[in-house]
């Protein structure tokens, strides 16, 4: 028979009780322990991932949204958009340089493939602009704003190849011709060197579904309100000045030229205590900007504008030559999502005119800046109307705001040429030189 328990043995039952507590007590501290773990990798995970997500193995997002469907992606994405009809689409494109504009010209000018459908922007499709290769442009009408006499005779040698390129008469403003009330102007400055597939018709579209908006501006990278939201750590990335020209031999002359890949850049060597500062000097004539193997918190022009006051302006050159690096970077590896956001209504600093739909002339196009707009545009109670960016299509502009002169002298106009020549001119586009010779 077995021993029945002695429930009156009262050290007994102690001991018993006193080791269950310490079973339960040593439990709770590892719970505790376990959760403060947990808590502490996710705010840690958090953090790295709202800062800089490339150093997390996968995507956040990845897991919380179908990125398919997100609306950080062009409406295109779901299904189909036929150009609308009922009225004309007219690009408007102020011209002064026709090194850059041969760029964008490439962009409006390319062909779809016979298999898409014409007027359609399809999933994955590469939407073309001019109507006659089934975009949405029904016509494109250069404003020239130089006299420099190589770039108008690359202009009219351009117009008089595809009939729907036209320039605006001479000295009669924007009193022409196309200035009807049935038509929508979208302004495409002649300084963009870059343009997403679906941008056009992503605001277009934009435009007729907010009729009170005055005007819909693209996504233009470090634009106006956009500069201090492009300019977040994992969008901008501490790109610095190649401070010495360092020789390739490796590779050919013609390898180079051709070459936009943010890939093939050596790491940046240089000074420990190097930093871009105000009034920063180009090294030399054609100079890269490149990747630091370890990146100080404020040695970049970003940063510097951000962290310090020796730090160049958010307009200087050197900010625009580290977004520009940063963009074709991402660019690259297909991370252009960084940019992305649905709609931003009204934004408290001017909105860029760089890349814009309206309805009429007069309201926008007759003003130089977006500070000049919004100074006409303002009642007298200090209202202004509606303006809305909108975040799902991506325009890069080789900005005279950030001093062209310190930018010319980087080989980034030259990346952005690279890849319109690899990814978007066609065969004809890609054997035209820009430069020509005056008589």
């Amino acid at each position: 028979m077995g021993r029945p328990l002695n429930l009156d043995d009262v050290e007994s039952n102690q001991d018993q009780d006193q080791d269950q507590n310490r079973s339960h007590t040593w439990r709770d501290w590892m719970i505790v322990f376990t959760w403060s773990i947990v808590g502490y990798l996710a705010l840690i995970t958090t953090v790295i991932g709202y800062f800089d997500p490339s150093l997390l193995p996968v995507d956040p997002a990845a897991l919380l949204f179908n990125k398919d469907i997100s609306p950080f992606y062009a409406f295109s994405r779901g299904g189909h958009f036929s150009k609308p009809s009922g009225f004309k689409i007219v690009a408007l494109v102020p011209f002064s340089n026709h090194e850059h504009t041969s760029i964008l010209e490439c962009y409006l000018q390319v062909k779809f493939e016979s298999s898409q459908l014409p007027g359609k922007v399809m999933l994955n499709d590469s939407q073309k602009n001019l109507i006659h290769n089934h975009g949405f442009l029904d016509q494109v009408v250069f404003i020239p704003q130089t006299n420099d006499a190589t770039s108008l005779r690359w202009l009219n040698s351009l117009v008089e190849e595809t009939s729907e390129y036209a320039i605006s008469p001479a000295g009669r403003d924007m009193d022409w011709k196309f200035a009807q009330d049935n038509v929508m102007y979208i302004r495409i400055d002649g300084d963009v060197v870059y343009m997403e597939d679906h941008t056009i018709p992503t605001i277009v579209k934009t435009k007729l579904d907010n009729p009170d908006t005055l005007m819909v501006s693209a996504n233009v990278v470090n634009e106006g309100a956009l500069a201090s939201l492009h300019s977040h750590r994992g969008v901008s990335l501490p790109y610095l000045p190649e401070l010495q020209h360092t020789p390739q031999p490796s590779r050919s002359k013609s390898q180079l030229e051709h070459d936009w890949r943010a890939s093939s850049l050596p790491s940046w060597t240089g000074p420990a205590d190097f930093k871009v500062r105000k009034d920063f000097k180009p090294p030399f004539e054609g100079h890269r900007w490149l990747l630091p193997r370890e990146s100080a918190t404020d040695r970049d022009p970003i940063a510097g504008s951000v962290y310090t006051d020796t730090g160049p302006s958010m307009s200087d050159w050197t900010v625009g030559a580290q977004q520009h690096y940063s963009f074709l970077h991402h660019l690259e590896l297909d991370n252009l999502d960084r940019y992305k956001f649905p709609l931003w209504v009204n934004p408290t600093e001017p909105v860029t005119i760089n890349f814009g739909c309206f309805w009429g002339l007069r309201e926008v196009f007759g003003h130089k800046s977006s500070e000049e707009i919004y100074e006409s545009w303002a009642g007298s109670d200090g209202t202004r109307p509606n303006v809305t960016i909108d975040g799902k299509g991506l325009v890069s502009h080789y900005s005279s705001r950030q001093g062209v002169e310190g930018l010319d002298s980087t080989d980034v106009l030259e990346r952005y040429r690279a890849y319109a020549q690899e990814r978007v001119c066609r065969p004809s586009q890609r054997q035209k030189k820009p430069r020509l010779e005056v008589d």
